[in-house]
């Protein structure tokens, strides 16, 4: 599969909350390839060689220590028709990283703010948006009180031409390389 000069990096989520995100995303676009995730980086063209992009990230990401994340409420971004899935904590640790790693070959001015979350649904069927918006939260009401879920690696990863992403480099959070 060919692959773009569009990168980004992000979070995997796993477990029940990465269930509960993939299948209510496939449900409201329907063949989706993406895993859920919150993103880090939006995606962007390089500025270098992937080996330079890992060797800038890897010692910012390794300055942050592995922490928590609990999700929220549905919530959307009207001018984008977006409907996501918020952090009620963990925000913060993730925009600092956002901005630690926003900078040199990284760099890219942002369309919008910064906002971490997990993609519900988007570039949804025309007029099918309200609709779409209260099902999610009806689900979410019915998922229940999810678990707090651990962030300990970013993933590089790298868009295809079909839009699907591929995993390039794994990085750890808390991972300061011993001097000497």
């Amino acid at each position: 599969m060919d692959c773009i000069n569009s990168y980004a990096i992000v979070a995997y989520v796993a477990g029940p909350i990465a269930g509960f995100a993939d299948r209510l995303r496939s449900e409201l676009v329907p063949g989706c390839p993406h895993h859920a995730h919150i993103t880090i980086l939006p995606p962007r063209p390089l500025q270098g060689s992937l080996g330079e992009v890992r060797e800038f990230a890897r010692p910012l990401v390794a300055q942050f220590e592995p922490f928590d994340v609990r999700f929220g409420a549905v919530e959307q971004f009207s001018d984008t028709q977006v409907i996501y899935l918020s952090l009620a904590s963990g925000a913060c640790e993730f925009i600092t990283l956002h901005d630690v790693l926003n900078t040199g070959i990284l760099e890219q001015k942002e369309l919008y703010g910064y906002v971490p979350h997990i993609t519900l649904g988007q570039l949804l069927a025309p007029g099918t948006f309200e609709r779409c918006l209260e099902l999610s939260r009806r689900r979410w009401r019915g998922f229940g009180a999810a678990k707090p879920f651990r962030i300990e690696t970013v993933t590089v990863v790298q868009q295809r031409a079909d839009g699907s992403w591929k995993d390039l480099a794994e990085l750890g959070l808390g991972r300061v390389p011993a001097v000497g």
